[in-house]
C-alpha cells in the first residue's frame, strides 16, 4: 500500500512520535459489539496543549460511530491519561482527516502538557456504563484495525503512528439464508458449475454445515455442505435435459431453501452471458483487502464471470500498480474467469470526471490524472510528465497507445463520488456507461446521452470498497445501494470475448438480480445501430429472478409502452408507501429519510420494509399507532409496507426526509398518491395497488408506427416486484 494508505510499520518513529497498542486482537463477528482498548505512549517529542489524537478507520468501514456523551448508548467511548491534571476535547468529525481514513474519533488535549513515556487510553466501546460495546462493521476483513495519528505540536499535521500489535480479522456471521448461483445461458445435456453459498444477516458468504440437499437437476444433485469448505461451494457436473426456462431448487428433503436465477437450456449454445463488475478497489487504494483477496471473492464468492480492480490515480503508488497487474494476471483463466488489468482514472467532473480503464494485456501503461496524494518516490521519475489534467487528454493518450502497439484498450465512464461529464465521453473508446452501482441509480445520466444524440450501452457494477466484486452490499451512508452487474453477450468467456461484447454494446445492466433480458428491434440487437424505412417492430423476453411489475419500452426517453404481465390489484388493507431520490448529481448526493409515520383512528397490524438490503436500515420498531425506520436514497427506491385495521377516515402522518404530509386511507384506497419534493426526483407515493404473486417470465412485442424524422433509440427497463430492475442498451434505429 501507498504511504498515504498503509500502517505505520517503522519501528523507529515510535521513540519520538510514540506509538499505540491495541487490545484484544482476537477475532470479531460482522454486525456484533465488542471493545477495544488503545493504548498511546507518547514519545520523545511530547505533547503540547492543542495537539492529540486522530482515531479512524478506512472510510468505508462502517464501525459505529464512537460518541463521548452517553456512556448507556451504544458506541461509547471513554479517554483517560497518566499524567494528572490533563483533559482533553473529545468530539467525532466525519471529515476530520485526509482519505481514506476521512472520518475520525478526534482527541485534542485541552490542557496540561504531556511528556515522554505519558499514556493516553481510549476504550471504544467502554461497556462499563451499561453500552454494548463499539458496532462491529459489516463486512468482513482479514487485517482490520483503528489507525492512530498524533500531533505533538499543536501543528494541524497529525502523522500516523506506529502500532505495536498485529491486525486484527473481522469473520462473517452465521448463515440465514442459501443462494444458489448458475450460468444463464446452458446447452441441452452438456454439464455445468452451480455454487451453493450461505450467507449471513448482512449478505456476506459464510461457511455453513448442511448435509442432506439436494439440486433438482437433471438427474438431481445430492450435497452437503461443510463448514470446513469455506465460504461457497461449487458443484461439478450439473445437468439439464430440453429447451426450456429452467431455475434449480435447492431442497432440504419436502422443502424448498432457495432457488437459482432463470437458466435458458438451448440445443445449441453460439452466445453466452457473462456477468461481471467493472469497478471495485481495495485497500491499494481507499477500500480494505489485497487485490488478491479481490479477484478470489469475485470468482469464488461473488461467482461473476469478470471484473477489473480500478483504483484511484492519484492515491496509486506504482508499486501497488503492479501488484494489481500480477493479481489480474495470475486470476485470469479464459473459460472461466476473466480479471481484467486496469486502473481508474479519477480526474473531477470539470475535468472529464471518473472512467475506469480496462487493458486486454497486462503490460498497459497509467496516466493519472494528478499525483495529489502521491510521494515522489512512490511513481517514476517521469510520472509528472504523462499526467493527463483532462479526459480528452486521456483519450488523446490511450489512441496513441493502441495505435502504437496495437492492443485493445476500454473505458468505463462512471458516477462515483465524481461523476463523468457526459459531454466528454468518446463513443470509440467509451462505448459503456454504469447506470447504478452501491453509488445510487442513475437513469438520469442515460436520458443525457439520448438527450444528447451520444450512443451507448448499458452496465450495472458495484464501486464496492469493501473487497466484494460482484457482491457489494452498502456499507458507509455514501454507498447506499446493492451493487449492480453487467450481463454481457459474448461468444467466449475471455478478456477478448467480453471486451467484443462491451465494445458491441452488446449488454444490459441490473441492480444486481441476474434476471435474463433480451430485447430485439426489426431483429437488430441490444447496441446495435440499424435503419428503417417504416414501423419498427420491437420484441422482448424477460426472465426475472422475482414476479415481474413491469416491462417499460422507450424510445428515447419516451415510454411508448408498458407492459405489466401480472396483473395488479387493490387491497385496501394494504398501503405501500415508497420513497425516492436523491439531492443532486454530485458527491454526497444521498439523502436521509430516517423519520416515520403516525396512524390516527385505526391500527397498524404488521410493518415490513421494502427494498432495503442492509441490516442496518430499515424498521427500527412499530405498533398500531406508528413506524419508525431508517433509510438513505440515491435513486432507489425504498419503503414499507403496512397491514391495517381502519376505517376510511383513519389518518396516516408521514415525515421523514423532506416530506411532512398527511393522508387518510380512504385517499389512498381510492386512488394512488404521489408528492413531488424537487431534488433529484425526490417523491413519496402510496398505493394500495398491490403485484403480490405471479410470472417472473415473459415475452411483449410492439409495432412503432411512427419513427420521427431523427434517429430512435429503443430501450427497455424491467421492474420486478422485489424492486430489482434491469436496462437494456438501446437499439439505434436511423430512419432511411
Amino acid at each position: 500500500m501507498g504511504k498515504i494508505t498503509e500502517r505505520n510499520t517503522d519501528e523507529t518513529t515510535a521513540k519520538s512520535w510514540g506509538s499505540v497498542a491495541i487490545s484484544p486482537t482476537t477475532d470479531v463477528v460482522v454486525g456484533s459489539f465488542s471493545t477495544w482498548t488503545l493504548t498511546f505512549t507518547v514519545g520523545a517529542y511530547a505533547m503540547d496543549v492543542g495537539g492529540g489524537l486522530k482515531i479512524g478507520t478506512r472510510r468505508q468501514a462502517d464501525f459505529g460511530q464512537p460518541q463521548f456523551d452517553d456512556p448507556a448508548a451504544d458506541n461509547f467511548a471513554s479517554v483517560t491519561c497518566s499524567r494528572e491534571g490533563a483533559h482533553f476535547e473529545t468530539f467525532f468529525d466525519h471529515r476530520g482527516h485526509k482519505r481514506p481514513f476521512n472520518a475520525v474519533a478526534v482527541v485534542r488535549l485541552a490542557g496540561g502538557p504531556l511528556y515522554p513515556g505519558d499514556t493516553i487510553t481510549v476504550v471504544l466501546g467502554d461497556t462499563s456504563g451499561g453500552s454494548r460495546g463499539l458496532a462491529v462493521q459489516s463486512f468482513p476483513e482479514s487485517a482490520s484495525d483503528f489507525a492512530v495519528f498524533m500531533d505533538p505540536l499543536s501543528s494541524g499535521e497529525y502523522k500516523r503512528v506506529y502500532c505495536s500489535t498485529p491486525n486484527f480479522r473481522i469473520l462473517s456471521g452465521p448463515s440465514e439464508y442459501f443462494t444458489v448461483v448458475t450460468p444463464t445461458i446452458v446447452e441441452d445435456g452438456v454439464p455445468f458449475r452451480v455454487q451453493v453459498r450461505g450467507n449471513d444477516k448482512f449478505g456476506n458468504p459464510t461457511p455453513i454445515g448442511a448435509p442432506g440437499l439436494t439440486l433438482d437437476a437433471d438427474p438431481p444433485v445430492d450435497l452437503s455442505l461443510s463448514v470446513k469448505d469455506g465460504r461457497a461451494s461449487w458443484i461439478e457436473g450439473v445437468v439439464l435435459t430440453g429447451t426450456d426456462v429452467r431455475r434449480l431448487k435447492l431442497m432440504d428433503g419436502d422443502t424448498t431453501v432457495a432457488v437459482s436465477n432463470p437458466i435458458v437450456v438451448r440445443d445449441r449454445v453460439d452466445e453466452i452471458i457473462c456477468w461481471g463488475d467493472t469497478q471495485a478497489q481495495t485497500a491499494s487504494t481507499v477500500g480494505v483487502g489485497t487485490p488478491d483477496e479481490y479477484f478470489a471473492y469475485a470468482r469464488d464468492l461473488a461467482a461473476i464471470d469478470f471484473t477489473t480492480h480500478q483504483g484511484n490515480d492519484f492515491i496509486l503508488s506504482d508499486a501497488d500498480l503492479e501488484e494489481v497487474r500480477q493479481a489480474a494476471k495470475k486470476h485470469n483463466e479464459p473459460g472461466r474467469f476473466a480479471a481484467f488489468f486496469g486502473w481508474e482514472w479519477s480526474g473531477p467532473t470539470g475535468t472529464g470526471g471518473d472512467r475506469n480503464v480496462l487493458f486486454l494485456d497486462d503490460e498497459g501503461p497509467i496516466y493519472r490524472s494528478s499525483h495529489w496524494q502521491l510521494w515522489p518516490e512512490e511513481i517514476g521519475e517521469n510520472a509528472s510528465g504523462t499526467e493527463c489534467v483532462h479526459a480528452n487528454d486521456l483519450q488523446a493518450k490511450i489512441r496513441e497507445y493502441i495505435a502504437e502497439t496495437g492492443r485493445k484498450v476500454i473505458m468505463v465512464p462512471h458516477i462515483g463520488g465524481r461523476r463523468s461529464d457526459f459531454e466528454a465521453q468518446d463513443p470509440e473508446l467509451e462505448p459503456i456507461f454504469e447506470i447504478c452501482s452501491n453509488h445510487g441509480v442513475f437513469e438520469w445520466r442515460l436520458h443525457e446521452f439520448l438527450a444528447a444524440g451520444v450512443r451507448v450501452g448499458i452496465v450495472g457494477a458495484s464501486d464496492d470498497h469493501t473487497c466484494r466484486p460482484g457482491l457489494a452490499y452498502p456499507s458507509t451512508p455514501e454507498m447506499t445501494v446493492l451493487g449492480g452487474l453487467g450481463a454481457i453477450y459474448c461468444r467466449a468467456l475471455s478478456r477478448e470475448g467480453i471486451y467484443d461484447g462491451m465494445m458491441a454494446r452488446h449488454c444490459y445492466g441490473t441492480t444486481g438480480a441476474r434476471m435474463y433480458l433480451n430485447v430485439t428491434a426489426d431483429d437488430h440487437v441490444m447496441g446495435d445501430v440499424g435503419a428503417a424505412t417504416g414501423p419498427v417492430r420491437i420484441a422482448g423476453v424477460v426472465h426475472g429472478t422475482a414476479p415481474i411489475d413491469s416491462i417499460s419500452l422507450f424510445n428515447r426517453s419516451v415510454e411508448v409502452k408498458r407492459f405489466q404481465p401480472n396483473a395488479a390489484a387493490r387491497n385496501p388493507n394494504r398501503i405501500k408507501i415508497i420513497w425516492s431520490g436523491a439531492t443532486h448529481q454530485d458527491r454526497g448526493r444521498f439523502m436521509k429519510w430516517d423519520g416515520g409515520l403516525q396512524f390516527a383512528n385505526g391500527r397498524i397490524e404488521a410493518a415490513s420494509p421494502l427494498n432495503i438490503y442492509t441490516a442496518k436500515y430499515g424498521i427500527d420498531d412499530w405498533g398500531e399507532d406508528h413506524v419508525r425506520w431508517r433509510s438513505v436514497t440515491s435513486g432507489q427506491e425504498e419503503g414499507v409496507l403496512i397491514d391495517v385495521d381502519a376505517p376510511d377516515d383513519a389518518v396516516v402522518t408521514f415525515k421523514a426526509g423532506p416530506a411532512d404530509l398527511t393522508f387518510t386511507v380512504g385517499d389512498v384506497r381510492s386512488r394512488d398518491l404521489r408528492w413531488d419534493l424537487g431534488g433529484l426526483d425526490q417523491c413519496v407515493t402510496a398505493s394500495t395497488l398491490h403485484t403480490e404473486e405471479g410470472t417472473y417470465d415473459a415475452e411483449f412485442e410492439f409495432t412503432d408506427d411512427d419513427i420521427g424524422d431523427g434517429e430512435g433509440a429503443y430501450w427497455v427497463r424491467v421492474v420486478q416486484t422485489d424492486f430489482h430492475r434491469a436496462w437494456s442498451s438501446p437499439i439505434y434505429i436511423e430512419p432511411k
